[in-house]
């Protein structure tokens, strides 16, 4: 009975658009309304939605619906107009108590310690003096221990491992300066390409896609440029850039991303290792940072710098015989300027794909 709904939507639209937010909450409403044993919806980390007023409206709105059956659950950090908007509705408080977590943290620890390739060679007493370190020191933050076995898993010798684990960040911030401080000269241009992108692309980007921002300089000596030269052999190697802030997720199915219709198997999506990442990247400590504060991301910069980046690649001979991008050049390029405060410039980049 749900699917029927569903169904009756994409028909309508003849699968050739997007239905509208009111069709599509009227469309939920209808399948809850199927249901007679309790349905539950999950909101998980209402504090990283970027639109956020609109949708704890909209979450306002579906807790008004007062199906008996209807159960939400939202997660959060705390964040005090997400506590303003929605106390009223609450029934019942999970407070997170960082004791609790550091008991997970601990187990987490135990495991990786005991299934991790590069972890697992520790004796019993280094597992338990890393794991003990790591539990105490995290103070209830997952993310800032997944930063420090990425550390460890870096430690060549006793020496180094003892050095580490003495000298652990204090903050997840500080831990993050840390990553940012081991990249390379030579690869700081291009980790900065790719952070900008990954923190404010409008949608995810393709690890395949990934390769060729990296192989576009808008910023030539002698004006834009796109060198095919300039692609990695290997995409993954894009991960070693800027290792602990950026991951992959493989995906379904090619449905999203034209460059791989005629390519059977998964998409690979870039994306930065979790939210916090991009605070970090557009905070004021970053861009007071001393050396570090060449990695700050500013909304307007970064935005016009993705746009600059789009001119060369479609400009580009190569890219438009490249069997593989040349005929969805003008689908990618449009896809990932949509929507940037800059018109002048998306209309220029709009002209140069339709040719």
């Amino acid at each position: 009975m749900a699917f029927n709904y569903l169904a009756k939507l994409f028909s309508d639209k003849k699968g050739q658009e997007s239905p509208s937010l009111e069709e599509l909450k009227s469309t939920l409403k209808s399948i809850i309304g199927t249901f007679e044993k309790n349905v539950y919806i999950i909101f998980d980390a209402l504090d990283e939605c970027p639109d956020r007023h609109q949708f704890l409206e909209l979450i306002k709105e579906i807790h008004g619906w007062n199906f008996g059956t209807l159960r939400l659950l939202a997660t959060s950090r705390y964040e005090k107009d997400i506590e303003k908007i929605l106390w009223d509705l609450v029934s019942h408080e999970v407070s997170m108590d960082e004791g609790l977590v550091d008991s997970d943290i601990r187990i987490y620890v135990s495991r990786a310690l005991r299934d991790d390739n590069k972890l697992s060679k520790y004796s019993a007493e280094k597992k338990e003096e890393i794991e003990t370190t790591l539990s105490d020191g995290a103070h209830g933050m997952f993310r800032w221990v997944i930063c420090q076995l990425d550390a460890l898993r870096k430690c060549r010798s006793p020496h180094e491992l003892k050095k580490a684990l003495t000298n652990l960040p204090k903050t997840l911030y500080e831990a993050y300066d840390r990553i940012l401080l081991d990249i390379d000269e030579a690869n700081r241009d291009d980790a900065l390409k790719l952070l900008q992108w990954l923190a404010f692309s409008v949608r995810k980007v393709s690890l395949r896609e990934s390769v060729e921002v990296l192989a576009t300089d808008p910023d030539g000596e002698n004006g834009p440029l796109f060198d095919p030269d300039r692609r990695f052999d290997d995409p993954r190697d894009i991960l070693t850039l800027c290792s602990g802030l950026v991951t992959v997720t493989d995906i379904g199915g090619a449905f999203h991303y034209p460059e791989d219709l005629n390519a059977p198997g998964k998409v690979t999506e870039l994306t930065l290792a979790h939210f916090s990442v991009r605070e970090y990247l557009v905070s004021e400590s970053l861009r007071t940072n001393g050396e570090l504060s060449f990695y700050h991301c500013d909304t307007k910069l970064a935005n016009t710098f993705i746009a600059k980046t789009c001119l060369p690649y479609c400009n580009s001979t190569s890219v438009a015989e490249s069997e593989i991008y040349g005929d969805y050049i003008h689908y990618v390029n449009m896809r990932l300027i949509t929507g940037l405060a800059i018109p002048n410039q998306t209309t220029m980049v709009t002209r140069h794909c339709a040719g």
